[in-house]
């Protein structure tokens, strides 16, 4: 899963359809995820703090994160002490200083799945080549096919954004850390250090090439990560669309489905908010058929 290659920072920014929907998703999936940091085992929920600095060398609003200063208390300028953390010295004139969630996505996806099968549901394998063809089967569909929507729902706005990154041993680094395009991210086992955001790339194979510009861009900005071990290096297929699919579509064979995706790389952060939405519909699919009953 893309998921499991995801670094899992909470920084707001997938496109919604307009104001009030953006609010809700972004209020709804930070209080999921409060919830979740307040129980106090990361270990079991995968959702703990994490401060982040945000350094820009070209412009202010590249740090700027107006949704995260709505959302939490925790939300400033960088001090001129600060924006030296990135090297070389004096090149990042623009910082935001923000507190956040991160979420390791492992125990975060087994905290998700434990929490399904208690409520009784139960998981099926199995190859799905039409919506249409669960119609007589089950009264309302979600799909949450990712990627796969671009054959499963013939939605061509549905492409890759590759991305590769490395994960360190660097226990030192408590912080997150974005210099322009270098992000270093640390979570529960390792330190993410990324990235690449390559279009409509499909190679799932790790490039020897994008490791060492990755490496070298995040040495230059924090030489204190020189010393650090790489323990591997990922690969991760973000299902980029122009703004996440959440919408009630009545099948031709009768019953309802639910979309839900094309997140791109907000899919963990968002998720909350747009299931919530997803769930609303499903409700509404299912008193529309009774109705028809």
């Amino acid at each position: 899963m893309t998921s499991n290659v995801a670094a899992g920072i909470f920084l707001w920014g997938p496109k919604s359809p307009d104001a009030a929907t953006d609010l809700a998703w972004a209020q709804s999936s930070w209080d999921w995820f409060q919830d979740l940091k307040s129980l106090g085992r990361p270990w079991e929920t995968g959702v703990s703090k994490l401060p982040v600095y945000l350094f820009s060398s070209h412009r202010q609003d590249q740090v700027e994160r107006k949704m995260m200063e709505k959302l939490n208390t925790v939300y400033r300028d960088c001090t001129e002490a600060e924006l030296s953390l990135a090297q070389p010295a004096g090149k990042f004139k623009f910082g935001k200083y923000i507190h956040t969630v991160q979420i390791d996505t492992k125990p975060y996806l087994a905290y998700l799945l434990k929490q399904f099968l208690s409520a009784g549901g139960r998981v099926v394998e199995g190859k799905v080549d039409s919506l249409d063809s669960l119609a007589e089967e089950y009264t309302v569909v979600v799909n949450c096919a990712g990627l796969g929507a671009r054959w499963l729902c013939q939605d061509k706005a549905v492409l890759p954004l590759r991305g590769q990154v490395l994960r360190l041993s660097a226990p030192w680094i408590k912080t997150a850390l974005y210099a322009d395009d270098v992000y270093v991210i640390p979570g529960q086992k390792w330190v993410t250090v990324g990235g690449t955001r390559q279009y409509n790339d499909w190679m799932t194979e790790v490039s020897p090439h994008d490791s060492a510009r990755i490496w070298s861009r995040a040495i230059e900005a924090f030489p204190n990560l020189a010393g650090a071990e790489v323990l591997e290096e990922v690969v991760g297929l973000r299902p980029h669309r122009y703004m996440p699919r959440v919408e009630l579509e009545h099948l031709v064979g009768g019953g309802a489905v639910v979309h839900n995706y094309g997140h791109c790389g907000y899919g963990v952060l968002a998720s909350p908010g747009t299931s919530q939405q997803a769930v609303m519909m499903v409700k509404t699919a299912l008193r529309e058929g009774r109705a028809r009953l």
